[in-house]
């Protein structure tokens, strides 16, 4: 995520705040001080009050933060490979490349989070009953806001943790895909219904949580739906294997023609038949029109390979916000894959879906 900052790298994965996350712990300081027990310290001193005030919210973040670390260690044992977690305004992620599609194996990652919640909320409350003054009350505000990150990630809605659990429990009976869109269906009726109830009783805070797993089960319904329709092709199916390219000698002012008359944004850098780098758009915005491509190319490149399966392309596209990768095959440009040639592909595919249903 764009302007975070890396704090500390837990069991080999970095924990990264993002600037948002003051503007909550700021937020939750402020309530915690103006609040009565068991919601805040009022009834305790200035300076005792402003301290703990402060510990609070940001144990508040050290519990989102456990929380999403039970999910990447335990998706790390199934062999997930977890990019970072970040911290920020509305909790934390754990950003993960690809959920196993065995259902037991994302159940148990799915539960990590919540289970982890819960043992905290319940040592906390414990902890409360056999501490007395501040530090009780602190304790006391532990063991309800974790229990309230518990029910809250157990709703079986995308993209909270229930979500994931009512998707891996509906695959075992059916397949992934449909298992997806039946939990999507379900998450979008509980977002419906809760908006419902927040419009009514003008609570904005219901309007905004039945948005977000509005938003996120649409999400996780258009990227597995994607990915189901890509899963049949591989990269080299998809390509175009007429590649324009262009030479680390090629003049800036060159590539601006060929943008005009192509109509594409970016082109591959090639050297005695090797690919060095890739020049787009935005290198060349305020370059001179007589400087070389070498000078402004980007030249770390992301590439595939026509052996890998076509959802890569769309997997890196969104992730990296890029519109064309170009393929390698034994060290040569073999093709490129664009952001068109898979909507191309997608929309072929909507079609024949339609057209098949129309004939039967």
């Amino acid at each position: 995520m764009d302007s975070s900052l890396r704090i500390a790298r837990i069991a080999g994965i970095d924990v990264m705040i993002h600037w948002s996350l003051f503007i909550i712990l700021f937020v939750l300081s402020s309530y915690f001080y103006v609040s009565h027990t068991p919601f805040g310290f009022a009834n305790l001193g200035d300076f005792e009050r402003i301290a703990f005030s402060i510990l609070a919210s940001i144990f508040v973040f050290v519990a989102v933060l456990l929380h999403e670390l039970a999910h990447s260690l335990v998706a790390m044992r199934y062999g997930v490979k977890v990019r970072g977690i970040v911290l920020f305004i509305f909790g934390g992620v754990a950003m993960m490349e690809k959920i196993p599609k065995n259902p037991k194996e994302e159940l148990a990652i799915a539960l990590a989070g919540p289970l982890t919640s819960l043992l905290i909320a319940i040592l906390s409350f414990f902890a409360a009953l056999i501490t007395a003054g501040g530090i009780s009350m602190f304790f006391l505000i532990s063991a309800y806001f974790n229990a309230i990150l518990t029910i809250f990630n157990l709703i079986p809605a995308f993209p909270m943790d229930g979500g994931r659990v009512l998707r891996s429990l509906i695959a075992r009976r059916t397949s992934y895909s449909k298992a997806t869109k039946t939990a999507a269906g379900i998450g979008k009726a509980i977002a419906v219904a809760m908006g419902i109830i927040g419009f009514f009783s003008l609570n904005i805070w219901l309007l905004l949580i039945a948005l977000f797993i509005y938003l996120g089960a649409s999400e996780e319904e258009k990227i597995v739906t994607a990915e189901d329709l890509f899963s049949r092709f591989t990269i080299g199916d998809i390509m175009t294997r007429t590649v324009i390219s262009v030479s680390p000698e090629t003049k800036v002012g060159e590539v601006i023609d060929l943008m005009f008359r192509y109509k594409h944004l970016g082109y591959p850098v090639v050297k005695d038949g090797e690919l060095v780098g890739i020049v787009a758009l935005k290198d060349i915005m305020h370059a001179d029109p007589n400087a070389k491509v070498e000078d402004v190319m980007s030249r770390e490149v992301i590439t595939l390979k026509p052996e890998d399966p076509a959802f890569e392309a769309f997997r890196i596209m969104g992730e990296k916000g890029i519109g064309r990768i170009p393929v390698v095959e034994n060290g040569k440009i073999a093709g490129i894959v664009s952001r068109s040639d898979l909507m191309k592909i997608r929309e072929l595919l909507d079609f024949l879906e339609v057209l098949e249903w129309k004939r039967s």
